[in-house]
């Protein structure tokens, strides 16, 4: 019986010992693992726990005088003491870290609210710069195309008036041309009138003749000083309605009403022009027919025109205005 009994105990104490074996794998595989685990999220404090429990000697904590199957089971279980304290440290420190973490990225998270907050507001601002900035975008644009449109129209109608100034110019250059041609026929008329003076005084028997010719040659010029007097006025209300339409529009136009100014006083010192030869016409027939009276006095008048055209001057760039007409004038009296 005894043999029995101590045959049950050696197998009691040996089952004890490999479960403590076990146990102490176990402990050290947790540890291991919560090591590993530590070590991944960035554990801070596992090597002060591993320098501060290693420093505890096992052996020093086993009774002497026991059995060598008790000091083995004991040495497990000290073992899984020092392991599991080992695991609670390390357990510990990083839930204490972990809340520290946790800590800190609570204030980050308030500190990025905040930032949101106030990202939103500027955000918000910002559109709203966007929309005005749109707004005056839009507008810039709407007005520079009012602007462009009003240049165009400008353009167009600066390009009118030239064309308009243009055909003045040619149709002032055709009056220019047909004044020359009358002041021809008034010299011819003179000479005319002076050899007609002269056959009158040798044959009194021409008087009716030239009387006949002298009303025929003033109803001629009397026919074209209306015809003159109607393009005159024609010219007078095309240079009118130029210079309102000239005058509707601003900017660099001033070289124009300047023309148109000149072209005026032109007009008038060529109307002034006419009247005079038609004065002259007039007086050289009262001399003519008092000539024809006293036939023993005969009046040579000479005069000399030199006419200039600054209309057409205004073509170049070197215009200078002048005086359009300088006449002299020389009176021979004979005696038969």
């Amino acid at each position: 019986v005894n043999c029995f009994q101590e045959k049950n105990d050696q197998l009691d104490c040996r089952y004890f010992g490999e479960l403590l074996a076990e146990l102490n794998r176990k402990t050290n595989d947790l540890y291991s693992c919560l090591l590993q685990h530590v070590e991944k999220i960035g554990g801070r404090y596992w090597h002060c726990i591993c320098c501060i429990t290693g420093t505890e000697d096992v052996e020093d904590l086993i009774p002497k005088g026991l059995s060598e199957a008790t000091k083995q089971q004991i040495r497990y279980l000290l073992q899984m003491r020092v392991t599991s304290d080992k695991s609670l440290r390390l357990v510990l420190s990083t839930f204490k870290n972990l809340r520290e973490e946790l800590c800190h990225l609570q204030d980050d998270l308030g500190k990025l609210e905040t930032d949101s907050v106030l990202l939103k507001k500027d955000l918000a601002f910002k559109e709203a710069q966007v929309k005005e900035y749109e707004t005056m975008l839009t507008s810039l644009r709407e007005n520079n195309r009012q602007q462009q449109q009003g240049l165009r129209e400008s353009t167009a109608k600066c390009r009118s008036l030239e064309e308009q100034l243009l055909s003045l110019r040619l149709s002032e250059g055709q009056k220019d041309c047909q004044l020359k041609e009358l002041e021809y026929c008034k010299r011819a008329l003179e000479q005319e009138i002076q050899s007609l003076r002269l056959q009158t005084c040798s044959n009194p028997t021409l008087q009716t003749t030239t009387d006949e010719l002298s009303s025929r040659y003033v109803e001629m010029i009397n026919n074209l000083r209306e015809d003159k007097d109607r393009e005159i006025r024609s010219l007078r209300s095309q240079l009118c309605q130029f210079q309102q339409d000239i005058s509707k529009r601003e900017g660099s136009n001033s070289d124009l009403q300047i023309r148109l100014h000149e072209l005026m006083s032109m007009l008038e010192e060529k109307d002034a022009l006419i009247k005079q030869q038609q004065e002259d016409l007039f007086r050289l027939k009262h001399e003519k027919l008092s000539g024809s009276q006293s036939p023993g006095v005969t009046a040579i008048i000479t005069k000399k025109y030199r006419n200039q055209y600054p209309i057409l001057g205004l073509l170049s760039d070197d215009y200078k205005a002048t005086s359009p007409v300088n006449k002299s004038q020389t009176i021979v009296i004979e005696r038969s």
